[in-house]
């Protein structure tokens, strides 16, 4: 069975032409282990240990334990990037997480890839200050380059459907929402969970070096 055969199974057993971004990535995405952790609570309650008592590929692997888990729950890379690091770096953001729901490339227009975006706030939070007046620094901006500079070494660029054609070898038009179901139909969804952990993994990397 292919991705797309599978993502139509969970929608009642009927393909419906317009697939969700969620119900393909519950299908094709790492939907059995995101079930296993929601089955065991505990599992990942020690994501909140203090950071210093853990190596960084220890950091990295809870970050992909989330979103393998909760990139199937939330279906959009912004608010999966954002709430991973949320939670390992105990940033106490959580709020944050809803107004992420329609970033994922700008409104799905295929602009500003949603692991970019989630992950920037990410940094913020991590760097800037609580108090907004005229001696603000803007502490985010430099780790925020090296971001957005390591992703583009990575991807070629930030925007979404230069992302997708990066991973994918082929150009879509995604000015729309409805071009997204092009990309569940070919299986490029796929390929996400990889970019929100690569996003994720290079601002876990410039939060460290704050701490």
């Amino acid at each position: 069975m292919n991705s797309i055969e599978s993502a139509c199974k969970i929608l009642n057993g009927t393909c419906k032409k317009k697939i969700s971004r969620r119900a393909f990535f519950a299908q094709s995405v790492g939907y059995t282990a995101g079930l296993t952790l929601l089955a065991s609570p505990g599992l990942l309650t020690d994501v909140l240990a203090a950071k210093g008592d853990k190596s960084k590929e220890e950091l990295f692997t809870e970050l992909n334990a989330l979103v393998d888990e909760y990139l199937p729950r939330f279906g959009t890379c912004s608010q999966t990037s954002f709430y991973a690091l949320n939670r390992v770096f105990e940033l106490d953001a959580e709020a944050f997480v809803k107004s992420l729901a329609s970033m994922p490339g700008i409104a799905e227009r295929g602009e500003t890839c949603g692991a970019v975006i989630g992950s920037l706030l990410g940094i913020a939070m991590a760097y800037e200050e609580e108090i907004f007046d005229d001696e603000r620094k803007g502490l985010s901006r430099e780790p925020s380059h090296k971001f957005c500079a390591k992703f583009e070494e990575k991807y070629g660029s930030t925007r979404c459907r230069d992302v997708i054609e990066s991973v994918t070898g082929k150009k879509y038009n995604l000015t729309k929402p409805e071009d997204y179901t092009l990309l569940a139909e070919e299986g490029a969804y796929e390929r996400c969970p990889s970019v929100v952990k690569d996003a994720v993994h290079f601002a876990a990397e410039l939060i460290l070096e704050k701490a």
